[in-house]
C-alpha cells in the first residue's frame, strides 16, 4: 500500500479548517457490565428467552464473561453505511456485488496536539466504467457532512479504472466533534465534452472510526448511485479470537433503525448467528427476543469452537429476524464476515486476526 508520507495534498476549498468533528459513546462499558451480569443467569432462564420456534438451539447461546472476551475497545468502523454487499440465498457465502461500483482505499489519522484530522486517498480499484464503455477519466470529491461542505478534490486520472491517488487533505477539528460528522466520497467520470457524471459514492461516519492510536487504513465499497440497496437497518457486533482456546466469540451489541418486513407496524426482533464452512451451516446460535423494539440492545456473547487452521475457511453470518411462533421466521437482513468476503466485511475479520484476544466492533448495514 502506498505510504502516507509520500502523498500530495488534495486541492481543497479556501477554508480547510472549517467544520468540526464528538467523542463516540463508550457503549462497551455498559456492554461489559451487561454481559458479565448475564453470565450469572442460569441457563434455564436464558433458554426461556429464545424464539419459541427453535428452543432446542438455546443451549448454544452463551454470554461470555471472561476477561479475555471483555476487553472492549472503542468502535472501529471503516466502511460506508451503504457500502456492503449481501448474499443471494440463506446458505450461500458468495457476496452479490451488483450494487458495488468499485472500492477506494483511505488512511485516516488524528492529531490530538494539533486538533487536526488527516485523510489520505490512497487508490481505487474496479471503478465502474460509464455506460460500460472504455475506462473513463475520473476524480474524487470529498464532502463534510451534514453540511455538505466540499473539503477536497483530487486531480483527474486518465483512462484508468484503478487509479492511484496518494493525495491528502487535512481538516482542523476538535476531537469532541468527531461523532457529529461524516465524510462523503463521490467518484466522478469526466469526458472530453466536459460532462461530469457521478459513478459511485460512499459515506464514512467519523464517530465510528477508532483513530487513536492511528493511523487507520481501510477499503470502502462504492455504491452504484443508480442502484442503491434498501435501508434495512444496521447492527453493531464485535469479533474476537482466542488462539489458546481456539474460540471465536461474537458479541451482538445492538441494532438500530430496523425495518419490519411486510410493512408491519411492530415486530419482535432477535439475532441468529451461523458459523459457515464451504457454504454449509456448521453451528448456529440465537439471541434473546426484544419485544417491539426496532433499536434493540442485546449485549449477548456467542462462542464457536474454531481451530486456527480453518479460520480462513469459515464465514460468520449474522441474521436479524422477526419472531413468529408457529410459522416461518421472516428475515429482516443479514451480514457476512470472513476471509472470503470483501470490503469492510473482510476488514472487520482481518482486524480481529490482527488484534487477537481483543474484541473489535463495527457497525454493519443489513442486506437481503
Amino acid at each position: 500500500m502506498a505510504q502516507v508520507d509520500q502523498s500530495t495534498d488534495i486541492s481543497a476549498p479556501d477554508d480547510p479548517d472549517s467544520g468540526g468533528f464528538v467523542e463516540y459513546e463508550n457503549i462497551f462499558a455498559k456492554a461489559e457490565q451487561a454481559i458479565s451480569a448475564a453470565a450469572q443467569e442460569s441457563h434455564a432462564h436464558a433458554a426461556n428467552l429464545l424464539p419459541d420456534t427453535e428452543q432446542q438451539d438455546g443451549a448454544e447461546t452463551s454470554r461470555d464473561g471472561s476477561p479475555d472476551e471483555l476487553l472492549m475497545r472503542k468502535l472501529v468502523r471503516c466502511y460506508s453505511s451503504e457500502s456492503l454487499s449481501s448474499v443471494t440465498s440463506e446458505s450461500s457465502v458468495q457476496e452479490n456485488f451488483m450494487n458495488v461500483a468499485g472500492q477506494i482505499e483511505v488512511v485516516m489519522d488524528y492529531s490530538t496536539e494539533q486538533n487536526r484530522f488527516t485523510l489520505t486517498l490512497v487508490q481505487a480499484t474496479d471503478l465502474k466504467a460509464r455506460d460500460n464503455a472504455s475506462p473513463s477519466d475520473t476524480y474524487v470529491k470529498v464532502h463534510l457532512m451534514p453540511e455538505h461542505e466540499l473539503k477536497g478534490q483530487t486531480k483527474v486520472y486518465r483512462k484508468s479504472l484503478n487509479p492511484v491517488y496518494n493525495e491528502r487533505i487535512t481538516i482542523k477539528m476538535a476531537k469532541v466533534d468527531l461523532a457529529d460528522h461524516s465524510l462523503k466520497f463521490t467518484v466522478f467520470a469526466y469526458d472530453r465534452h466536459a460532462r461530469h457524471e457521478a459513478v459511485g459514492e460512499t459515506v464514512l461516519k467519523l464517530g465510528d472510526v477508532d483513530l487513536l492510536p492511528g493511523p487507520f487504513s481501510t477499503w470502502l465499497n462504492l455504491s452504484d448511485i443508480n442502484e442503491k440497496p434498501a435501508d434495512l437497518g444496521d447492527i453493531l457486533f464485535s469479533l474476537s479470537y482466542l488462539p489458546t482456546a481456539e474460540r471465536l466469540t461474537v458479541v451482538i451489541v445492538k441494532a438500530r433503525g430496523l425495518k419490519w418486513t411486510e410493512n408491519k407496524v411492530t415486530a419482535d426482533p432477535f439475532v441468529k448467528v451461523y458459523l459457515l464452512q464451504g457454504g454449509k451451516k456448521i453451528s448456529k446460535k440465537k439471541s434473546s427476543i426484544k419485544r417491539g423494539d426496532n433499536c434493540p440492545i442485546f449485549n449477548e456473547a456467542m462462542m464457536f469452537a474454531v481451530p486456527s487452521n480453518i479460520l480462513d475457511k469459515v464465514t460468520i453470518r449474522i441474521t436479524v429476524a422477526e419472531n413468529a411462533p408457529g410459522g416461518k421466521i421472516p428475515s429482516i437482513g443479514h451480514v457476512l464476515v470472513g476471509s472470503s468476503c470483501k470490503g469492510a466485511n473482510l476488514t472487520h475479520w482481518n482486524q480481529m486476526l490482527t488484534v487477537l484476544r481483543r474484541p473489535i466492533a463495527m457497525w454493519h448495514p443489513l442486506r437481503k
